[in-house]
């Protein structure tokens, strides 16, 4: 299983503070697609546009931010743990 937890706004939107998600490898796109359907909420294009995540949008998996790693084709697998923080609204 991957433990997903939300953040700030996110957890309002979806309605819960995290998730799991059964799947063994999956990109974290996909894994955003999953969840979407899976809470029945259009969580995709909350995240992202045109296949990339909407700036001030972070995801950490296991604490590193995907960013870094391969963005929205990042591999999670079972066992993994992915923050969700919404873009943050300034002002």
């Amino acid at each position: 299983m991957i433990n997903v937890k939300f953040y700030s706004l996110l957890r309002k939107f979806i309605g819960c503070k995290e998730i799991e998600v059964h799947a063994k490898k999956i990109s974290i796109l996909e894994l955003i697609k999953k969840i979407s359907r899976k809470v029945e909420k259009d969580l995709t294009n909350k995240l992202t546009q045109d296949k990339k995540l909407i700036t001030g949008t972070i995801i950490l998996l296991n604490g590193r931010n995907i960013h870094y790693l391969d963005k929205l084709n990042t591999i999670v697998s079972d066992g993994d743990n992915i923050n969700i923080f919404p873009p943050g609204g300034g002002g």
